[in-house]
């Protein structure tokens, strides 16, 4: 690594521990207020992030007039920052404050009868809402466990895998060994997967919101190789601040399959799940992501364009 490299990640990861200070110290609504606003200056001051925010909304609605548009992009790096503040004050968050955290819950009952029968469950879930208040209130009924991919600081990677053992969420770096996972699974655990994003892991093209999209095809994999369920879960932040989470039913996966494309039905059906709760509020989605980057025609790690 260079020398600039260095200074800069370690700049980086000054401010983020000086802003894990700051809403630590603060009120959560103030915390979160601020969180808001440093989300939507850097929207307007980060040019090459604005231009590619509007232009991921102008791919998945593209019926969004131009000011409404602008408007939803501002209002997602809004949200981002404060689900970034909430997430940096995990620690002060004990079990009851996670609790009060989440307004409704709906379709746990599904994953409690699937966890009674011993199988594990693998969850698909999004970029979306609160994730990682997801896990931790998934945490306080259930052993669980997410995918996570290794931040490019080890410092960095470190402070967020903290927060998440912090409320019982043990992490699995992706692209490592498959075979904890497995056991995992194997065992009755519940594991959380994000599968809303163009990433460098086994991967299949399906339709996400007209148009053809790589999406990691692991989750089904994951389920289809241990016998484990296959489920969608997501949150959605409330008028009141507040959260709703939403258990999904299972989807159907062959028990027997010979690679991704075997799976590719079940892929589709988490990827509409999925666009489907994102319709019902889009401003809570990471469009900054970069989600129709990659094109079927190329080949990419992870994916092998002769099983499209």
């Amino acid at each position: 690594m260079s020398a600039v490299k260095k200074i800069k990640n370690s700049l980086i990861f000054a401010a983020v521990a000086g802003l894990y200070m700051l809403f630590n110290l603060l009120p959560r609504k103030v915390a979160g207020k601020l969180g808001a606003g440093l989300g939507r200056l850097f929207f307007y001051l980060v040019a090459f992030e604005r231009k590619k925010t509007l232009r991921m909304l102008g791919i998945g609605l593209p019926a969004l007039p131009e000011a409404e548009r602008r408007r939803l992009a501002a209002g997602v790096f809004a949200h981002l920052g404060r689900g970034g503040a909430e997430f940096m004050r995990f620690p002060r968050m004990g079990p009851a404050e996670v609790e009060a955290r989440i307004a409704e819950v709906r379709g746990w009952e599904k994953c409690e009868s699937v966890l009674k029968s011993g199988r594990g469950i693998v969850f698909v879930t999004a970029h979306m809402g609160h994730w990682e208040l997801l896990a931790a209130w998934t945490a306080l009924h259930a052993r669980v466990a997410v995918v996570a991919r290794q931040v490019y600081d080890s410092r960095l990677d470190k402070a967020l895998n903290d927060l998440r053992a912090a409320k019982g969420v043990t992490v699995f770096a992706r692209n490592t060994s498959v075979k904890p996972i497995l056991r995992w699974l194997k065992g009755g655990g519940v594991l959380g997967t994000l599968a809303d994003q163009d990433t460098s892991v086994d991967s299949v093209y399906v339709n996400f919101f007209g148009r053809e999209a790589k999406t990691p095809s692991g989750p089904a994999w994951l389920a289809s190789v241990i016998g484990a369920a296959l489920m969608t879960a997501f949150s959605m932040r409330q008028a009141d601040g507040n959260y709703l989470l939403e258990y999904q039913d299972a989807i159907a996966i062959p028990s027997q399959n010979r690679g991704k494309q075997d799976l590719k039905a079940a892929v589709q059906e988490y990827t509409e799940r999925t666009e489907a709760f994102i319709r019902r509020a889009p401003e809570q989605w990471a469009w900054n992501h970069d989600r129709w980057r990659s094109k079927k025609e190329e080949a990419s790690t992870g994916w092998d364009p002769s099983e499209a």
